[in-house]
C-alpha cells in the first residue's frame, strides 16, 4: 500500500500507552530520546541541540526547555552537564521509573485556584480593603488616611447598590481616585476664590451658627457625590443648626461639621432602615423601630419629640389609606420637618420677644387643638 505524500521524512515511533500514562509531549520526546540513545553505547548519551530540534521542528526552544523539565520531574530523565541552550548537545541517561509510573493513569493536573475568579458576592456590612489595593493608591500619591475616610461611602454605595461582585478592590480603587480628584478640584477652586477676594484663612473668625445657616454649595456638592438624597441632607439643616444654637459653641468649619454630621446620620440610616419589597399599609398599631430613634438622636432631637408625634402620623396614613415600602423612614422625615418647624418657630419667638416680653416654655405648635389640627393638614412631608 503506498503511503502518504505528506509523510515523506523520518516518523517518530510513539507508543499510545505511554501517552496516556505520561503525556503525549512527554511521550514524543521520550521516544526522540530513546532512539538517539539506541545507537549510543555509552552509559550516557548525548544529542546535539540542534539535531534535537530537527528531530522536533514543531517545537520551539522554550517548549523543548519545559518538556524536557517535565521528564526530568517525573523522575524518567537526566541531564548530566548544562542545560539545553546552554550548551552544543545535551548528556542524558534514562532514570528508572517508579513502577506506579507506568501501571496508573496520569493524574489530572492540579487545578489552578489563582487563575480562577472569585465567585461574585455582595458587599459585606464590614467590608475592607487589600493592603494591595491601598499601597496601589499611595503610589498615586493618595494619602492612606484619605483612601480610609471613604470607606464608609463605598460600603454603603455597594450595599445600596445590592449587586453580587468579585472585584471589590477594584471598584474600590476606582472611587477613591475619583473622590481625591473632585478633593483635590474643591480645594483648587477654593483656592482660587481666595486669591481672588485677597480673603486669609488664618484670619478667618470663629463665630456661632446664625438661625438662617445654611451649608455651602461646596459642601452639598461634596454630599451629593456620595450619593445622599438631598432631600435627606436639607433636613438635616435646621437640627443641625437648634443643636449648635442650643450649645452656643463658635467654629470657623461649619461646613466641615455639617458633612461630618449627614454623613454620619446617612450611614445609619441606610444601614438601619429597611424597606420592604412588598408595599403595605400603616398597622393601627405601628410604632416606629428603635432604629429610628438612635438616628433622631444622632441628629439631637429628643425622643420625647418623636414618640408625640407617632398618633397623628399613623392617623394620617390610616385615613389616607395608601401603602409604602418603608413607613420607618416616612416616620424620620416627617419627625424631621416636625422638628424644623420647631426651630423655625423658635426663632421666630426669640425675635419678637415672645409674647408681651414673657418667656414661653410650651413647644411651638403644640399649646392648642388648633395648631394639632393645622400640623394634621400640613401634608408637604407625605409627598
Amino acid at each position: 500500500m503506498p503511503v502518504h505524500p505528506l509523510i515523506s521524512d523520518h516518523a517518530i515511533s510513539l507508543s499510545a500507552t505511554l501517552a496516556a500514562t505520561i503525556g503525549l509531549e512527554e511521550a514524543i520526546l521520550l521516544s526522540v530520546l530513546n532512539d538517539a540513545a539506541r545507537l549510543q553505547t555509552q552509559p550516557q548519551a548525548r544529542l546535539n541541540s540542534d539535531t534535537l530540534r530537527r528531530q522536533v521542528p514543531f517545537w520551539n526552544d522554550d517548549t523543548i526547555t519545559r518538556v524536557l523539565s517535565s521528564l526530568i520531574d517525573k523522575g524518567l530523565l537526566q541531564i548530566h552537564g548544562p542545560a539545553f541552550t546552554q550548551a552544543a548537545g545535551i548528556v542524558f541517561s534514562f532514570a528508572n521509573a517508579p513502577a506506579q509510573a507506568v501501571q496508573a493513569p496520569r493524574p489530572a493536573p492540579a487545578k489552578d485556584t489563582r487563575s480562577v475568579p472569585a465567585r461574585p458576592a455582595p458587599m459585606p456590612e464590614q467590608w475592607q480593603p487589600s493592603e494591595e489595593a491601598v499601597q496601589r493608591l499611595e503610589q498615586h500619591g493618595i494619602p492612606r488616611a484619605f483612601s480610609f475616610s471613604q470607606l464608609d461611602a463605598f460600603v454603603l454605595q455597594g450595599q445600596e447598590q445590592g449587586s453580587n461582585r468579585n472585584d471589590w478592590n477594584t471598584r474600590f480603587f476606582r472611587f477613591i481616585k475619583n473622590q481625591w480628584v473632585y478633593a483635590q478640584n474643591d480645594a483648587g477652586r477654593f483656592r482660587r476664590q481666595q486669591e481672588r477676594t485677597g480673603f486669609q484663612p488664618s484670619q478667618e473668625e470663629a463665630l456661632p451658627i446664625t438661625a438662617d445657616w445654611q451649608p455651602s454649595s461646596d459642601a452639598l456638592q461634596i454630599l451629593q457625590r456620595a450619593s445622599i438624597d438631598p432631600q435627606f441632607i436639607q433636613d438635616a439643616v435646621p437640627e443641625f443648626v437648634l443643636y449648635w444654637q442650643e450649645r452656643g459653641d463658635v467654629f470657623k468649619t461649619w461646613n466641615s461639621k455639617f458633612i461630618q454630621h449627614v454623613r454620619q446620620q446617612w450611614a445609619r440610616f441606610t444601614a438601619a432602615v429597611e424597606h420592604s419589597p412588598m408595599p403595605t399599609r400603616i398597622e393601627s398599631n405601628w410604632q416606629p423601630a428603635e432604629d429610628c430613634y438612635d438616628i433622631l438622636g444622632m441628629g439631637h432631637i429628643p425622643r420625647e419629640f418623636a414618640t408625640a408625634l407617632v398618633g397623628e402620623f399613623v392617623l394620617y396614613w390610616r385615613d389616607s389609606n395608601q401603602v409604602h415600602n418603608s413607613w420607618n423612614s416616612r416616620f424620620l422625615q416627617y419627625v424631621k420637618q416636625q422638628w424644623a418647624k420647631r426651630h423655625a418657630a423658635s426663632s421666630a419667638v426669640s425675635t419678637t420677644g415672645g409674647n408681651n416680653g414673657q418667656q414661653t416654655t410650651a413647644q411651638p405648635g403644640y399649646s392648642t387643638a388648633e395648631a394639632s389640627v393645622s400640623r394634621l393638614s400640613d401634608t408637604s412631608w407625605a409627598k
